[in-house]
């Protein structure tokens, strides 16, 4: 058996529940966890099935480095005691798989960065439309020497610093995205 250690590795497979009950059953009579017996089946495969060469039969990474060590697209998470049901019911809330959810968190921590969830720009996109659309109505009710002529001046000023705002916010967001690696699609 290989000792388990620090730099172990995890292989993980889909199987039905059903045969999942029945593995770890078959683990339990052996008096093992389901990890350890299904460590042990591996190195017995591979005992039996000689020395292989990391380079015949390995996929490489889609994104390599220079140095040859590929990139890993993919972590596994272990979260504490429900940490999930309350990522879910957030990303639920914004629109949101719990993945892309927790993905996009991961992205502005790390890279300092305020991206926000697509949903959340289109409607700020939306907005911005609307406001240059209001805009460019309150620029046709121009009635010079008015208390409303002032009024209007006022409300269209509101309304181009909030068109603003929001374009900034737009920006700030795209910029965020362009300038990480990835792609926008968590």
């Amino acid at each position: 058996m290989t000792k388990t250690s620090r730099s172990s590795r995890v292989i993980g497979a889909r199987v039905s529940s059903d045969t999942k009950a029945r593995f770890a059953a078959l683990a339990a009579r052996h008096h093992l966890s389901a990890s350890t017996l299904l460590a042990k089946m591996v190195d017995e495969v591979l005992k039996t099935n000689g020395e292989t060469s990391l380079d015949s039969g390995v996929q490489r990474s889609l994104r390599e480095t220079g140095s040859g060590i590929g990139v890993e697209d993919r972590i596994t998470l272990r979260l504490r005691e429900g940490d999930r049901a309350l990522a879910a019911e957030r990303a639920r809330s914004r629109g949101m798989k719990t993945c892309s959810y927790l993905a996009l968190l991961i992205h502005n921590h790390v890279r300092d960065a305020a991206a926000l969830p697509p949903n959340e720009l289109d409607q700020i996109k939306v907005t911005n439309a609307q406001l240059a659309a209001l805009g460019r109505q309150l620029r046709t009710f121009g009635m010079p020497n008015t208390d409303l002529d002032e009024t209007i001046a006022s409300v269209r000023q509101e309304v181009e610093e909030a068109r603003k705002a929001t374009a900034a916010v737009v920006r700030r967001d795209l910029v965020s995205w362009e300038t990480s690696e990835g792609n926008r699609h968590a």
